[in-house]
């Protein structure tokens, strides 16, 4: 019996907020961090000119932890790697407001991308996402803490102190059919058991809903044409529809942030060596699974995160 991608797409419950992840495979040249801020910059002001965006996290990849026997993976690659993947989290009230995003600027993020061919290998690919939970805290600084703790009466929930040296461990899963319900809840338990672990911050998981194809860098060919012609008044037409990118099996992103890489390299592995979590983590998210997960580190180049206190109920 074949499965209608638009049935389960318009059956997805809603979020109060969604997230675009615009991936690329790029040089790990060590002036990545200038050249990105100078290829970006017009890009970014355009997006915070956009309704309904709420903040951003732009990774770079600096690792990949050696989970599910890849021994040759390891948390710090930054030397090794030849090429990294570049992940740059947006944030927004509705997934119909990314793709307007596009729709009205994409003629500078087409000028944007165009700056960062040369280092380009794979990519650009723009999934969308919708949150399933999010137990993320604001960073702030120390000033910042205590200056808050001290006006709210020594209540600070939903931020935590900035170690500026925190990193992010990227948990990507392909889940058997019929199986979403469960794994989000063992997910979700995993995740809240490890939260015990020491220099754990907090986490994020969202399943994959579909994929932006002007995002994507892909159009109809008529409309490229035209706007070669003349792109005074000529749009970009995507090629797809986002709820056409809906996957079977059900795709899931699980972030789990840390003070330091040095916890994450000894606290991560803690959902597989704890007994306690590995109870639940091996049968409600490992057996539910079609492959082993694929499991990254990356550390954020810049970042602007109302996202987190609009999820944490603080705006």
């Amino acid at each position: 019996m074949s499965v209608d991608p638009k049935a389960l797409f318009d059956a997805e419950p809603s979020s109060p907020l969604y997230v675009a992840i615009n991936r690329v495979q790029v040089t790990n040249d060590p002036n990545l961090l200038r050249m990105m801020k100078e290829a970006s910059s017009k890009m970014c002001l355009a997006t915070a000119l956009t309704p309904g965006f709420r903040g951003f996290d732009l990774m770079r990849q600096i690792g990949t932890c050696p989970m599910g026997l890849r021994w040759a993976a390891s948390s710090d690659m930054r030397q090794e790697l030849s090429h990294i993947w570049i992940d740059q989290f947006t944030y927004w009230d509705s997934w119909e407001a990314h793709e307007d995003f596009h729709e009205t600027f994409e003629d500078v993020v087409v000028e944007s991308c165009a700056k960062c061919g040369s280092m380009l290998l794979d990519g650009p690919e723009e999934p969308i996402y919708r949150i399933v939970k999010s137990d993320l805290p604001k960073l702030i600084s120390k000033n910042q803490m205590l200056k808050m703790g001290f006006e709210n009466n020594g209540d600070t929930s939903g931020y935590a102190l900035d170690s500026e040296e925190t990193v992010t461990v990227l948990a990507r899963h392909q889940v058997r059919p019929g199986k979403e319900a469960e794994f989000e809840e063992g997910e979700i338990q995993t995740m809240d058991m490890l939260k015990s672990t020491s220099g754990v911050v907090g986490y994020q998981i969202l399943k994959r809903i579909g994929i932006s194809t002007l995002g994507s860098g892909h159009a109809k060919l008529e409309s490229v044409l035209e706007d070669m012609k003349d792109s005074s008044g000529s749009k970009l037409v995507r090629a797809a529809e986002v709820w056409e990118g809906y996957t079977l099996p059900a795709e899931y992103l699980t972030m789990v942030e840390f003070e330091t890489l040095t916890a994450a390299q000894g606290g991560m592995p803690h959902v597989n060596v704890r007994p306690e979590i590995l109870m639940v983590h091996g049968p409600k998210v490992l057996d539910n699974c079609i492959r082993i997960p694929s499991v990254g580190i990356s550390e954020t180049m810049f970042r602007e995160h109302t996202y987190r206190e609009i999820l944490n109920g603080k705006r």
